[in-house]
């Protein structure tokens, strides 16, 4: 199974990195394959309902995001909102989305807008009809230890390695939903 993992956070390193990097790594142990994404290494255009569509960086993401089984979007969360790289992503790569699996990873200041991917996550079940997990993974700066790493016995590494088992679970389960409606 392949899995597509999205880092919308356009500063390369730092937290969210270390949790994209653990979740892939997760993943991989199961012997699923993972597509890694750095947003920020891509230079994509911002989305004008018009011509970005024909931004040939925009038609390989949107590609490389359709061949995957399941997407995780990790993004850091600001002013109680995943990011704007990331819902620049869902309106210029949003046909590779259609009823896809999906997994949901956030970096946060602090612990109380752990909520912030829910209005996210509910637009892409009701936009694309996609099946996502309820059980995001959400990490607040003090979850953390000083190099921006997890420690090794922490409930946020719980949590992403509860999705690496988690996901492949959905896409089967959607498979078959889907093929019950054709």
């Amino acid at each position: 199974m392949k899995i597509g993992i999205i880092n919308s956070n356009l500063i390369p390193g730092g937290k969210l990195t270390h949790l994209v990097e653990t979740l892939a790594s997760e993943f991989e142990a199961s012997e699923h394959e993972t597509d890694c994404i750095e947003l920020g290494e891509l230079d994509l255009p911002a989305c004008d309902g018009r011509s970005c569509y024909a931004d040939p960086k925009v038609i390989a993401l949107t590609e490389r995001l359709a061949g995957s089984d399941a997407i995780v979007i990790a993004s850091p969360v600001y002013n109680y909102d995943l990011n704007a790289a990331a819902k620049n992503l869902i309106e210029l790569t949003g046909s590779s989305w259609k009823s896809k699996t999906v997994g949901v990873v956030c970096s946060a200041g602090g612990e109380r807008s752990y909520l912030s991917p829910v209005s996210f996550i509910n637009s892409l079940g009701v936009d694309y009809r996609c099946l996502v997990s309820p059980r995001f993974v959400y990490a607040a700066r003090s979850d953390f230890q000083e190099d921006n790493t997890l420690p090794d016995e922490s409930p946020v590494r719980e949590r992403l390695q509860f999705m690496a088992r988690e996901l492949p679970i959905l896409v089967e389960a959607a498979t078959q939903i889907t093929a019950l409606s054709a």
